[in-house]
């Protein structure tokens, strides 16, 4: 689902030490995310996007920039301000963004969260308007003069007090997790994520199952495959596709699309939540890659207002699929908080794929989480019960075949 600042996803709004103390080291943090994730060079056109809450981060970021050599520019918003845009707003004056033109002449983007209580800032947002956003991002095309630009980027998580609350997180230990998972240890994580790219960039087919009734299958048929590994490298600079120059922390993804109508089998989504309100027990059919019978013991009725109702059966065909690599992500499965970095986690997106490369031009999108999942490729298992397999593993052990009788 999109709105005028998800619509940027991580443009405005994209994805050391792991303890609380050094949480609050925003000095050294932004080193390493000036200097080993953006690789900010002296003349850089940086561009800081946040919130009101993420300011020490920001401000530290900027005065990293300006020491290397580069040129910061901080945009910063409040969560009042972005309730006015998405919901105070007169809907005959929602346009395409005309701010865009300054992110398309920059050179770096770091941008943190600019929202730091989004389901008090998005209530009473209805349908209509949300797809009139959709509806006018799209037709900006966006995604072509992004790919076109020169532009690299790197979305930072920052932990949000109202965001625990809302997910009924312990706060400390969720604070000390994010900042835990920044500083993880991301040559190591480079060095598995390509080796999972390279697997999935020369796979066929892809069989998902899960304890709680996932057996899906799909075709990957030489899709573009992303590995993020919390840094924006030189070869990386040279990338054509906007997402292979972008990084998020914390870090730690592999993702790419599929065929978007080869998608066959059932879906049962871990708990998560739509709009901040629960969804839960949500399972659905896949035929030809779209969604059939969807389903949830909680939260159905949402569901069908915001992601089914407003779009075609193809709008909402299967568009990518993530695994998960950072060891030091938790995730917290029965309050539907699911990091999709975690290691071992499994997403599965319906809808919008196209800066991914893919063929799904709706500008709506939703991720399912698939905890504990069982992940082949070609035959071989690369996750098994929501644990990564090495890949002299998967290599050697194929998936065990169903008994004939």
């Amino acid at each position: 689902m999109k709105n005028r600042y998800a619509v940027t996803g991580w443009l405005l709004g994209f994805i050391l030490l792991g303890s609380p103390v050094f949480g609050q080291n925003y000095e050294q943090i932004a080193k390493q995310i000036v200097n080993t994730s953006a690789s900010i060079k002296p003349g850089d056109l940086v561009m800081i996007t946040g919130g009101q809450h993420t300011m020490p981060l920001m401000e530290a970021i900027a005065v990293e920039v300006a020491r290397v050599g580069g040129q910061p520019n901080m945009l910063v918003s409040t969560d009042k301000v972005a309730r006015a845009v998405n919901i105070e707003m007169p809907e005959s004056a929602i346009q395409a963004d005309k701010s865009d033109s300054w992110l398309l002449q920059s050179d770096v983007l770091i941008t943190l969260p600019q929202v730091e209580d989004n389901r008090a800032v998005m209530a009473g947002l209805t349908p209509e308007r949300d797809a009139k956003f959709a509806k006018v991002a799209a037709e900006a095309g966006l995604t072509e003069k992004l790919d076109a630009s020169k532009l690299r980027g790197v979305f930072v998580s920052y932990p949000s007090k109202s965001f625990a609350a809302n997910q009924q997180l312990d706060f400390s230990g969720y604070e000390q997790m994010i900042w835990a998972g920044i500083g993880a240890d991301y040559t190591a994580i480079a060095t598995q994520a390509q080796q999972m790219k390279q697997r999935l960039a020369a796979g066929r087919k892809v069989h998902i199952t899960s304890p709680a009734g996932t057996d899906l299958t799909f075709q990957l048929v030489g899709r573009p495959v992303f590995a993020d590994d919390g840094m924006v490298s030189a070869t990386d600079q040279q990338e054509k596709l906007i997402y292979n120059r972008t990084a998020r922390l914390p870090g730690g993804l592999v993702y790419g699309t599929c065929d978007e109508t080869s998608a066959t089998g059932k879906l049962a989504a871990s708990p998560t939540t739509l709009l901040g309100k629960p969804l839960r027990g949500f399972k659905a059919d896949l035929k030809n890659g779209q969604l059939a019978n969807a389903r949830a013991e909680v939260g159905a009725e949402d569901f069908q207002k915001w992601m089914i109702a407003p779009y075609s059966a193809t709008d909402m065909r299967v568009g990518y699929f993530s695994i998960g690599l950072n060891p030091a992500m938790k995730p917290q499965e029965q309050k539907g908080y699911n990091p999709s970095t975690a290691a071992g986690m499994v997403f599965l997106n319906i809808g919008n794929n196209e800066l991914h490369g893919g063929q799904n031009k709706v500008a709506a999108g939703y991720s399912f989480p698939i905890a504990n999942a069982t992940v082949e490729v070609d035959g071989n298992v690369i996750i098994r019960n929501g644990q990564l397999v090495s890949p002299e593993v998967a290599k050697a052990v194929p998936a065990r075949k169903k008994s004939s009788k």
